[in-house]
């Protein structure tokens, strides 16, 4: 059976959308106070992160941003209370990729969270497309 390939990621934030909720983010971040476990990995205090950025450009699907204020009825239904969460969009569907409890364990870091999507991909029978690949003679 081939694998379903993922058209985009869905980064479903436990944040409303805006510039005071981004300024209420950063706020919780300087006092080190628990916030959104997606956002800590993706944003910093002034925006994305770069390692972020990097790990969405290796990634090579695109990923979109949706808060919890934007989410309409078809993702209620898929991601209920489980808050923040990665959805993988395949043709015709929205699968949940990555939960709360385990982007909670990533513990802020990019590479953990690269990791789990790959992990997540796999077993639930996804392929992620790669617009980098490295050519055999990079071994060599």
């Amino acid at each position: 059976m081939d694998k379903r390939k993922i058209k985009r990621l869905l980064f479903v934030f436990n944040a409303n959308a805006g510039k005071w909720s981004a300024f209420v983010d950063s706020t919780k971040k300087l006092l080190m106070i628990k916030g959104c476990a997606l956002c800590t990995i993706t944003h910093g205090i002034l925006g994305e992160k770069a390692e972020w950025k990097d790990c969405k450009e290796e990634l090579g699907i695109p990923v979109d941003y949706l808060h919890k204020d934007e989410i309409d009825s078809e993702i209620k239904e898929i991601v209920g209370s489980n808050l923040p969460c990665i959805l993988a969009e395949t043709e015709g569907e929205f699968i949940m990729l990555v939960t709360s409890e385990v982007l909670e364990r990533c513990s802020g870091s990019v590479p953990d969270l690269k990791g789990k999507i790959y992990y997540y991909a796999e077993i639930k029978d996804l392929e992620i497309p790669h617009r980098k690949l490295l050519s055999k003679t990079s071994f060599i």
